[in-house]
């Protein structure tokens, strides 16, 4: 059985496995700091909508690994919704017959135990927590370099990527003034960017060393701090593409525009006018082949994140994640649906006493929802109720096709107040 972060598109029986890995790739879990175990825990929660997605994206020889709170009687209940949803969409799905449950601590301990009878196990990526499974220091080590902020800033202009400007420096070195002219130099502001974490934990913005600082306090003086220029967004559009990597050859599979919400990250753009030019393209697949050329290969083909800006023919590569990302969801399942309008993927916010009503409203806008302008195409859900603004909720993960400002009109008139903020904010800030 072969083991990597290999594309969704397999003829052969996959197992699913995937946690909140990004973390463990650069840092041992017993010695995080308390910011770091805050942000380590969410994005254990958050993986947990990945692995509902995978129920729907997998084949029926398929088998896909769930957290165990998924067993609690309100949560599975609403497993088999979702899984209803998507087959009344036509997708072929995983069945429940061939879903694990496996504790959130351990879950890839777990998973080695419960092993099925496949031909790949498929992981989020490869990770230090999942060395049960892949059992390979080499490929840890690969994923390591491939996947670090700090490697890509420094090695990719040798093979001719082009990148913002960019230092690294050791906190202490920071702290002692030796990034006062990088700072004096980007009166506009910098990207301070860290090792491991994911979804932006680890990358913000700076305004001043001072400012650097107080968002670094809690790390120790020997942390490597990259500094990178903040491009102006004015000028420049952010994007972002996964790649097809095999032995020979470097495909892009899909291409997306970032969507941001209160600042941070909250989704993606996806539509058919979205196309990649010549001009960024070849810089692209420079991306996969330096890549391929670290060692992140397989000839069932793994999949490459690429985040970059464009301003005409001009491309600034920012980073590169060489694993599946958040965008490849939404991406694979609206091919997969053959969907050709434009579409929003994003997570947003349901409160738990209106659970019932959220479900009510998913069934009657289930994509393709003829009498709607608007589909709604759910991805996944957290089982868990958070306490935000003294509500409790869980967070959920869809893909709204067509009129998303007619989506948020209909929540309106059916939900609740307080179901899907983050929709306003988008419709708001980054589809107006």
């Amino acid at each position: 059985m072969k083991v990597g972060s290999f594309v969704p598109e397999q003829a052969g029986s996959v197992l699913y496995a995937m946690a909140g890995d990004d973390c463990s790739l650069h840092h041992d879990l017993s010695r995080l700091t308390p910011k770091q175990q805050v942000d380590h825990q969410e994005n254990q929660v958050l993986t947990c909508a990945l692995q509902v997605a995978l129920t729907g994206l997998g084949k029926p020889n398929d088998y896909v690994a769930l957290s165990d709170p998924f067993v609690e009687p309100e949560w599975n209940n609403m497993l088999h919704q979702y899984a209803a949803s998507f087959r009344a969409m036509g997708l072929a799905t995983v069945p429940g017959c061939n879903w694990q449950y496996h504790p959130m601590n351990g879950y890839y301990e777990s998973v080695a135990v419960d092993m099925p009878s496949v031909d790949l196990l498929n992981l989020y990526m490869i990770s230090g927590s999942n060395v049960p499974l892949h059992a390979n220091a080499e490929a840890l080590r690969i994923s390591q370099n491939v996947n670090s902020k700090l490697h890509f800033a420094e090695n990719a202009p040798l093979a001719g990527i082009p990148v913002p400007r960019t230092q690294i420096f050791l906190k202490r070195e920071i702290a002692n003034g030796a990034a006062d002219d990088f700072y004096a130099a980007h009166p506009g502001g910098v990207m301070v960017k860290l090792l491991g974490l994911a979804g932006s934990r680890n990358v913000f913005p700076s305004t001043s060393v001072a400012d650097c600082l107080e968002q670094i306090a809690e790390y120790g003086g020997g942390i490597e701090v990259l500094l990178q220029e903040k491009l102006d967004t004015q000028s420049w559009q952010e994007m972002t593409v996964d790649l097809t990597i095999t032995p020979d050859t470097v495909e892009i599979s899909n291409v997306r525009k970032i969507l941001f919400a209160g600042g941070k990250w909250v989704g993606n753009y996806i539509a058919p006018d979205l196309v990649v030019s010549d001009a960024h393209a070849e810089v692209l697949i420079a991306v996969g082949n330096y890549a391929r050329a670290q060692g992140h290969v397989a000839d069932e083909g793994v999949n490459c994140g690429v985040d970059y800006f464009i301003n005409g023919d001009e491309v600034i590569v920012t980073e590169i994640n060489a694993r599946w990302t958040g965008g490849l969801f939404p991406t694979e399942f609206l091919r997969r649906l053959r969907v050709s309008q434009p579409a929003v993927a994003f997570f947003d916010m349901i409160p738990c006493a209106h659970r019932d009503a959220f479900m009510a409203f998913q069934a009657k806008h289930l994509f393709p929802s003829p009498e709607s302008s608007f589909g709604y195409l759910p991805m996944g859900f957290t089982p868990f109720a958070m306490e935000i603004d003294g509500v409790e909720c869980f967070i959920v993960w869809q893909v709204v096709t067509g009129d998303f400002g007619a989506f948020v009109q209909s929540r309106d008139v059916s939900l609740p107040e307080a179901s899907f903020p983050t929709a306003t904010l988008i419709l708001k800030e980054s589809l107006s």
